[in-house]
């Protein structure tokens, strides 16, 4: 194990987290600020429901527990996701690892006359557009804000951990250079870092911890 390697972690991680990098130089600098939205009040029935994200999970949620009931099937990416639904009270229906994987599951599992995506500003086109090539009617609701909050940083990196494409969508936007090795969270992460980074990994499945075990095999 090289010792001298400094990474950057691109959200705050836990103290557990951070004790399995304690080989490591580790830098935090949180990249995107989120927002969840407050004022969803709709009470109709969703046939076929959709979350690519853990904060599209807490904006319904937490404020509107009483619309656990209010779902048909439920799918989205992630187990952490699933998890967090099924403590909502949310019975879900099946989970993928990536939105690329969710959009082909769609195809043939959804139900009802159309799927209902509850998303942030800055979700991705992938799940939508490949539904809408196949003819699902998808209906789009933004229930929160991503905010990038970009920030040029000075110290040489080895490598960077990336948790969401917004975040690599942030620290590209400062002008931070790509010659560190890249550690995505998951597919659609990669393919927002693939474009400006040389060499990008991703687990085989999407969790911190599993980006934390894949740093520590490639370092």
């Amino acid at each position: 194990m090289n010792t001298n390697k400094t990474l950057l972690a691109t959200k705050k991680l836990s103290t557990a987290q951070k004790g399995l990098l304690s080989e490591f130089v580790l830098l935090e600098e949180s990249l995107i600020e989120v927002f969840l939205k407050r004022d969803l009040k709709r009470d109709e029935f969703y046939g076929c429901a959709v979350f690519t994200s853990q904060n599209a999970v807490k904006a319904v949620f937490q404020e509107n527990k009483f619309l656990a009931s209010s779902f048909g099937t439920v799918f989205c990416v992630g187990a952490k996701t699933a998890q967090l639904l099924e403590n909502f009270g949310v019975e879900v229906t099946g989970n993928s690892d990536s939105s690329e994987a969710l959009a082909q599951r769609l195809l043939n599992e959804a139900t009802g006359p159309k799927v209902t995506f509850f998303c942030g500003n800055l979700r991705r086109d992938e799940l939508p557009d490949l539904l809408r090539e196949h003819q699902i009617a998808i209906e789009e609701v933004e229930v929160y804000v991503t905010v990038l909050h970009s920030v040029q940083l000075q110290q040489e990196l080895d490598g960077v951990l990336f948790f969401s494409p917004s975040a690599v969508q942030s620290y590209l936007a400062a002008g931070n250079a790509v010659t560190a090795t890249a550690f995505c969270i998951g597919n659609t992460t990669a393919l927002a870092a693939i474009a400006a980074f040389e060499k990008v990994y991703v687990p085989e499945t999407p969790t911190i911890e599993e980006v934390v075990a894949l740093v520590k095999t490639v370092f």
